[in-house]
């Protein structure tokens, strides 16, 4: 029975068959299954070859024997293990004084009396010259405690220049000019330079209706101005402004005229 060529030959002849054959690419691909079957051989030894150089040392090292022969056999002599030297550990450093100083000494027992007089007294000293003095738990003491005081904030109150209420001279203006009036004394100096004119004093009328705060706004000179804060000082209690029907701290402008007699 004659034997089928693969397909892949089979094709090569179809192509080839009015061509050269004897070089050139019918030849190449005649001879590809061949090359590849070698080249993949090739591979496989120097991949066994590879593989098997390493196991073939190491089994070298760990059974490696000295042979030894004479006229009875063979004798098998194995090499000796070989153990790494110890280390030299260096003398210790040689004790300071101090550290011979921190040594615990155990303390040596003696037949003889020592000598335990130290110059110090100890507890019998104590016991035969001292005397326990009850303490009096009654004592009165002078020091006495002084009440927690604890200060109470002062708000400040706001001080209003108009209200609905303003503060007001008992009596009104009228008496008001009356205790200026008589109150009043012209200075000495103000009089020998001829100087007169209006002093406008500020003051506050506070919730209570006392005049603080009394200061010159715009004074003339002449001693008027300390005399007409002198006056204003010296008012009685006015009415208190009042805003929303409480008393509330007002700030006043009055004015004080002084004038010369012609």
């Amino acid at each position: 029975m004659k034997k089928q060529e693969p397909i892949a030959t089979q094709m090569d002849e179809i192509v080839f068959e009015y061509r050269n054959k004897n070089y050139g690419a019918y030849i190449l691909r005649k001879m590809y299954n061949k090359q590849i079957v070698r080249a993949l051989f090739l591979a496989t030894a120097v991949m066994v070859a590879g593989l098997a150089y390493p196991l073939a040392l190491s089994y070298k090292a760990i059974h490696h024997v000295i042979h030894i022969g004479n006229d009875s056999g063979t004798t098998v002599i194995l090499e000796p293990p070989q153990f790494a030297e110890p280390p030299v550990v260096p003398p210790p450093p040689p004790v300071s004084d101090i550290q011979k100083r921190l040594i615990f000494t155990a303390p040596v027992v003696v037949a003889d009396e020592v000598n335990s007089d130290t110059g110090l007294p100890n507890m019998d000293y104590f016991n035969d010259h001292t005397t326990n003095v009850p303490v009096n738990l009654n004592l009165e003491t002078s020091v006495t405690r002084q009440q927690d005081v604890i200060p109470v904030p002062v708000e400040k109150e706001e001080i209003r220049t108009f209200v609905e209420e303003m503060p007001l001279y008992f009596g009104g203006d009228t008496e008001r000019m009356k205790f200026l009036a008589g109150n009043m004394v012209y200075p000495q100096q103000a009089t020998e330079s001829g100087i007169q004119g209006t002093v406008y004093v500020q003051f506050v009328v506070d919730s209570k209706g006392n005049i603080i705060n009394v200061q010159v706004l715009r004074g003339i000179g002449g001693g008027c101005d300390e005399e007409a804060v002198r006056v204003v000082k010296m008012m009685p209690s006015w009415h208190p402004g009042r805003q929303n029907g409480q008393s509330v701290p007002v700030l006043f402008t009055m004015p004080v005229v002084f004038k010369l007699q012609s």
